[in-house]
């Protein structure tokens, strides 16, 4: 960097299982990824280049304020002790006079008392998949074996709630909701969703999704 010249503020979102799910979503164009691995190999980011990222973001982070975003996949898959190594990495390189920032993404299916201790605990902002009222959301978010997920999601959602972990609401807009914007609305007012988040999906993803 030059001397003198302001580095600009970024943001990266770290897949430390890549593409790996325990969902089957109809119109995740993510779960195909796994084919660009071989077979048996892993998808789970090493505890070595874990270390090696983590310390290279908060040397590259211009503010004192550093932010991670762990996305997947679902990366609760990963499981609670990996996370542990996460914080616990972060402290380590932790430079004095900074403070230190994490947001998740989830389906909330794997939520559960010992996850939400340990995201309150730590300040965990997290992400939370949902499409919608059920009828709606069960149309694509659903696992491999075709089943639905909606009362899952709302499970992990009142948990998130009872610990009072910041939680926004990230909801693909797709052939079956985008015709019902008032009743997604609705639905997301009722829960108390204090920020929700709309991803369109492609004009090829959107198609596909409409048969």
């Amino acid at each position: 960097m030059v001397s003198g010249q302001s580095v600009a503020d970024f943001q990266v979102f770290a897949k430390p299982i890549g593409s790996v799910c325990n969902l089957g979503c109809l119109y995740c164009y993510y779960l195909e990824k796994q084919r660009m691995y071989q077979e048996g190999e892993s998808f789970r980011m090493s505890d070595d280049i874990l270390e090696a990222y983590i310390a290279q973001h908060i040397s590259a982070s211009p503010n004192p304020v550093i932010s991670f975003s762990w996305h997947g996949g679902e990366p609760t898959l990963l499981g609670l002790e990996y996370f542990r190594n996460i914080v616990a990495l972060q402290r380590k390189h932790q430079p004095p006079g900074t403070s230190i920032i994490n947001g998740i993404q989830t389906n909330g299916t794997l939520l559960d008392e010992e996850w939400c201790r340990f995201l309150a605990a730590e300040r965990f902002a997290v992400g939370l998949s949902l499409d919608g009222p059920q009828e709606i959301h069960d149309r694509y978010r659903v696992t491999k074996s075709q089943e639905p997920t909606h009362e899952r999601a709302m499970r992990g959602y009142s948990l998130l709630q009872q610990h009072r972990i910041a939680c926004d609401v990230l909801c693909v807009v797709h052939a079956r909701n985008v015709a019902y914007p008032t009743q997604v609305y609705r639905f997301f007012k009722q829960i108390g969703a204090n920020t929700s988040a709309f991803c369109r999906l492609s004009s090829a993803s959107l198609a596909s999704t409409a048969a």
